[in-house]
């Protein structure tokens, strides 16, 4: 009886589980049926995302693929820019880079080795920087600059209130080495302005700009021009085929109430008006999923349309010039230089811009500038 009780129990307690498990089968298969589900969504989320990443741009990866030439796209985005250039020869021709060289502030008006007792100089309002002057000895002191090296630190700010539509500001931070005048770092030149897109595909980007220079840096310094600017542009950005982009500017620098030609010999303005105009061709080279290195090659070349310059081999006003004071107009002088660098593309919103330029021609803004810039977009 005993020993038939404990099968009848065995039994019995098998039968109980048996019923618990077949009870419990269709809320286990409930429960797995919803988690499969939700794994389901979850892929197809990741999906459209990453779908909808790879779609955020329509024709690039984070925006132009340029170092040099303005982008032409039009989007709400954050750039620090840092510029060294070597060798200027003539930082103030057309007041381009700086104001016009301030030893005309104390050459006297005629030129001599020592002050007019009536104080006249050769121009009291050229603003840019001048060298140390030795007393009793004005015209043989080093007041020009002959070979001046920079370093310049950007801060770009875009926001796009749609996909036409954009205004920017661009804060410098300029510093500044010269065999005559010394070392001076300062804020620049601000710089603002608007894009306008005039054209948009899938395939092609044409943006009208316009870009305002404010005379905020100090000029006496070598740090701004001491004069408003304006500049409007067209700016092109174009997919020629999967891997091939190409991008294009006109730009056109016209200064607003620059330093007067007093002093020099000629009747025209220190300033002038400059053509810019670029052309530059990016290959696209597929790393990773959402990362590009782009070789990146283009030419900028400027025409200066007016303005003058002040020349020295040694840095005095008449050591090799005499008479005329160095002074030279620079209309017809044409810039030409070579840039070529790589941009990393990652996560279809920040690039990284590393590269390089060297002049072409014999007159040159500078001899040779580096470049390194990161970028990163918002939004769509």
């Amino acid at each position: 009886m005993h020993q038939h009780s404990k099968i009848t129990m065995k039994m019995l307690t098998s039968l109980f589980y048996a019923s618990c498990l077949i009870a419990a089968e269709p809320a286990i298969s409930q429960e797995s049926s919803a988690q499969e589900r939700s794994n389901k969504r979850a892929t197809q989320q990741a999906e459209s995302e990453e779908e909808r990443d790879s779609v955020d741009t329509p024709v690039f990866v984070s925006d132009s693929n340029t170092g040099y030439i303005d982008d032409a796209t039009i989007g709400t985005r954050f750039r620090v820019r840092g510029d060294a250039g070597f060798g200027i020869d003539s930082p103030d021709r057309a007041e381009f880079f700086y104001g016009a060289c301030g030893c005309a502030r104390v050459v006297p008006d005629p030129p001599a080795n020592t002050p007019n007792a009536n104080g006249d100089v050769l121009n009291p309002d050229a603003p840019g920087p001048v060298g140390d002057v030795i007393p009793g000895a004005i015209l043989t002191s080093p007041l020009i600059e002959t070979d001046l090296d920079y370093q310049e630190i950007r801060i770009d700010f875009e926001y796009a209130f749609n996909d036409r539509f954009s205004v920017f500001a661009e804060v410098p931070w300029r510093s500044t080495d010269g065999t005559w005048l010394g070392s001076e770092s300062g804020l620049g030149d601000i710089r603002a302005g608007f894009k306008w897109g005039l054209l948009q595909d899938s395939q092609n980007q044409l943006t009208f700009q316009l870009r305002g220079y404010f005379p905020t840096g100090e000029a006496d310094e070598g740090l701004g021009t001491d004069h408003a600017s304006i500049e409007p542009g067209l700016l092109y950005f174009g997919q020629l085929n999967e891997r091939w982009t190409m991008a294009a500017e006109l730009r056109y620098l016209a200064p607003i109430d620059g330093t007067s030609g007093r002093g020099t010999g000629f009747s025209e303005d220190y300033d002038g008006d400059v053509l810019r105009y670029g052309l530059g061709f990016g290959y696209d080279i597929l790393l990773a999923s959402g990362t590009l290195v782009t070789p990146v090659v283009e030419i900028v070349g400027w025409s200066v349309l007016g303005g003058l310059a002040l020349s020295s081999a040694d840095g005095t006003p008449f050591g090799t010039t005499f008479p005329g004071f160095g002074y030279r107009e620079v209309d017809g002088e044409d810039i030409v230089n070579l840039k070529f660098g790589l941009r990393f593309g990652y996560s279809n919103k920040n690039s990284l811009y590393v590269g390089y330029g060297t002049a072409l021609t014999d007159d040159v803004w500078y001899d040779d500038v580096v470049r390194v810039e990161f970028r990163s977009r918002y939004g769509r």
